[in-house]
Order: structure tokens, then C-alpha cells, then sequence
């Protein structure tokens, strides 16, 4: 496993868990937020927050600025980024190229017939011979 995949999944592991999800979710819609607000939002005491901000951070989801007492959240786009192309890489062929390959159903059936044709043809020459 590459080095890059070890990030990659150590941050999806970081946001299976529902609860940090919504966090970001939240810090994402506001833009930036303190533990505070993100307290009022949520039914938990400030240790479990601060170990899913812990969380959030080590894993690069969320920047932190201390200004004065308060610290402030936000969402670091570079890892989210990161994170929308690593699933992106997981797309199967693109339609339109499964569509190309794949004759459409008048196609199929002309196909058929020219097979069928080439058959008789063979079996003609054979015949002569």
C-alpha cells in the first residue's frame, strides 16, 4: 500500500464517524467556528469535543487559529481535495465510453447478420471447392 493510500484511508476512518461528519459538515457551512459554537450544536461535553477536534485535526480535515482564548475551526480544502479525488479514482469506466463499446441493440442485430452472412459464404465457397 502506497503512502498516499495510508492518509487516504486513515482520513475516511476519521470521518465514518458520524459525529465528526457532522462536525465538519458544520464548520464547513459556517467557515470558520469555535468550539463553542460547535458545542451548542451538539449533546456532548467539551472533552469528547475536544478529542473529535483532535481527531479532525491529526487527520488534516480541519485547521485550528488560536486568536486570544478561543481557537478556530476550519475546514482545510487541500485534504478534501484530497479526499474527493481518491473517491473520484474509484469511478468504474465512464458511461459514454460503456456506451461506445457496446453496439445498440439496431447495431447488435446488424452484426448478427453480417456474421450469419460471412457463414454462408464459407459455406458456399466450400461447397465449389
Amino acid at each position: 500500500m502506497a503512502e498516499g493510500d495510508e492518509k487516504f484511508l486513515e482520513i475516511l476512518g476519521v470521518l465514518a464517524e458520524d459525529v465528526r461528519f457532522r462536525i465538519l459538515s458544520l464548520i464547513a457551512s459556517r467557515g470558520e467556528i469555535t468550539a463553542k459554537d460547535i458545542l451548542s450544536e451538539f449533546d456532548f461535553t467539551q472533552p469528547t469535543l475536544s478529542h473529535h477536534m483532535a481527531c479532525l485535526t491529526e487527520a488534516g480535515l480541519v485547521n485550528v487559529e488560536r486568536r486570544g482564548r478561543f481557537a478556530y475551526y476550519s475546514v482545510n480544502n487541500e485534504t478534501i481535495e484530497l479526499v474527493s479525488s481518491g473517491i473520484a479514482s474509484l469511478k468504474s469506466v465512464p458511461e459514454k465510453r460503456v456506451k461506445e463499446k457496446e453496439p445498440s441493440p439496431d447495431e447488435a442485430a446488424k452484426l448478427k447478420k453480417g456474421k450469419k452472412k460471412k457463414k454462408k459464404d464459407k459455406n458456399k465457397k466450400k461447397k465449389k471447392d
